[in-house]
């Protein structure tokens, strides 16, 4: 056995460590409260964690938090000419304030994401953060490289490709953050893979199968806790699964088809059981456009500034951290490449999943603001539709037989891997500096001293040189198939009857 082929053979490992690194980075490199609406899920975080954390006021219709939880990004947001340095005057402060918006109070996201967090509160709200950041990134690197050990390698690489392809920036920014989408983007994905996987295995005196049913299940329970609109997409993700998959599989496996089934009823129930967001219709809307067939047709024209935003098109955090051109115009790239190799290798169930994943990414978004009378930018966020965007990709990944890898050729694959690589490199610079150094030091210029540093206190400069070299190694595993495609990612890809 060459070296390549032993270095082939751990791709199952050093991929996801690779993803581990550098979203461990995204999560020192930007402060307490830097996702959006930090506000409201920090606040309902700590809320889940109970007294002394958070108390019941006099006022019923509120609670009252530590400032420096829920006022943590309010000198900052919304400003990218303020560094988190400014948190520094408020991080010490504890004193109890009141907060309405709040999940304990306005019941607008499932709780399991909240209670699981809050595990981790304590005093030093800094350190809790973190802690809850790096506990999302390790967790999604685990069930990234137990998918990849028993997944068969076709479906294992059309995961983990797709998760690099829609992932730059705005992925890896979620998962390192505090926000309920670091489980529910990437568990969707995730739960895309196993999910196909687990349908075509029906041994279930295997232990693969019993490690490809609990991530299912896994994957499944952190995309329907995490938000409400995840749970829908949860649904969606078992139709596309079980039209790829066949009916006469879905009839063979049958305790495999049921586990599936059984996770997308669980999501339709817990979608159904909240209240839809917005104004519920007639005069209470949420916007103030005519809700006409010119509205309808504009937003579809501009609904994909919301697919290139998640690639890089719009700001991160609240809006106020643009990335550099590059990003974007990589991830378009990138997409478009997916897109046209995915279409290359085509049959009648890929063509009918393909329209049920494009159907949901596009018309679930046109549906709300249609309703709210809304247009695209508002309220409808790109980090709403990344899920969708990347089961997407992977529908268009996946070959015939699932222990096949999709034709990739090395060269373009190479290229495109280096590409998104240097893109993600790029992106946690422009976070990491507008945090760090702010707009009066030049976005290369390294001999200005940062004005904040961090948790970890790490030279930004040398947390750069190192996520950007994860970075590039994870798209590289990710992107470029090995040489021998039948020894896949684990080399095993075996799928069971």
């Amino acid at each position: 056995m060459t070296t390549q082929d032993r270095i082939m053979r751990w791709r199952w490992l050093w991929i996801p460590i690779a993803f581990l690194i550098t979203t461990a980075g995204w999560a020192v490199s930007s402060p307490v409260g830097s996702a959006p609406d930090d506000d409201f899920h920090l606040a309902s975080i700590w809320c889940s964690a109970g007294s002394p954390f958070c108390e019941e006021g006099t006022n019923p219709a509120a609670r009252d938090v530590p400032r420096n939880v829920a006022q943590a990004a309010d000198c900052y947001r919304y400003d990218s000419s303020v560094t988190a340095a400014c948190t520094l005057a408020t991080a010490a402060d504890a004193s109890l304030v009141p907060v309405t918006h709040v999940n304990q109070v306005e019941s607008l996201y499932p709780t399991g994401y909240y209670r699981v967090m809050s595990l981790m509160v304590s005093d030093d709200v800094e350190r809790s953060v973190l802690l809850m950041r790096l506990a999302n990134a390790l967790l999604v690197s685990v069930l990234l490289a137990l998918l990849l050990r028993t997944a068969p390698a076709g479906i294992g690489f059309a995961t983990s490709a797709a998760l690099a392809i829609t992932f730059v920036p705005l992925g890896l920014f979620v998962v390192g953050s505090t926000n309920p989408s670091a489980w529910a983007v990437p568990g969707l994905l995730l739960f895309w893979g196993y999910a196909l996987s687990l349908l075509r295995r029906g041994d279930w005196r295997s232990r693969r199968t019993w490690l490809l049913a609990a991530g299912t299940v896994i994957t499944g329970l952190m995309t329907i806790t995490a938000r409400v609109d995840s749970a829908a997409y949860l649904v969606v993700a078992v139709l596309v699964v079980g039209t790829l998959t066949g009916p006469h599989l879905l009839r063979r496996n049958l305790w495999s088809s049921s586990l599936v089934a059984v996770l997308g009823l669980i999501g339709a129930v817990t979608y159904l059981t909240f209240e839809t967001p917005g104004g519920g219709g007639g005069e209470a809307t949420m916007g103030t456009a005519d809700r006409g067939l010119g509205l309808l047709l504009t937003n579809a024209a501009y609904l994909p500034v919301l697919i290139q935003g998640a690639v890089g098109g719009l700001p991160l955090g609240w809006t106020d951290t643009v990335m550099p051109p590059f990003v974007p115009i990589a991830g378009t790239l990138t997409l478009g490449a997916a897109v046209w190799a995915g279409l290359s290798r085509i049959w009648l169930s890929k063509t009918v999943a393909l329209v049920i994943a494009v159907s949901g990414l596009i018309l679930i978004p046109l549906w709300f603001l249609q309703k709210e009378g809304l247009g695209v930018g508002d309220v409808v966020q790109p980090r709403y539709l990344l899920p969708l965007l990347a089961i997407t990709v992977a529908t268009l990944l996946v070959d015939r037989r699932p222990t096949d890898l999709l034709p990739w050729p090395r060269p373009p694959a190479w290229t495109l891997a280096i590409l998104l690589g240097g893109s993600a490199a790029l992106a946690f610079w422009a976070n990491e500096h507008r945090y760090s150094y702010g707009p009066e030091a030049g976005l290369f210029d390294i001999r200005a001293d940062p004005v904040w540093l961090g948790p970890t206190q790490i030279s930004p400069v040398l947390l750069a040189l190192l996520v950007g070299a994860t970075s590039l190694v994870w798209t590289i595993g990710s992107l470029v198939p090995p040489r021998t495609p039948s020894r896949g990612l684990s080399g095993a890809g075996q799928s069971g009857g």
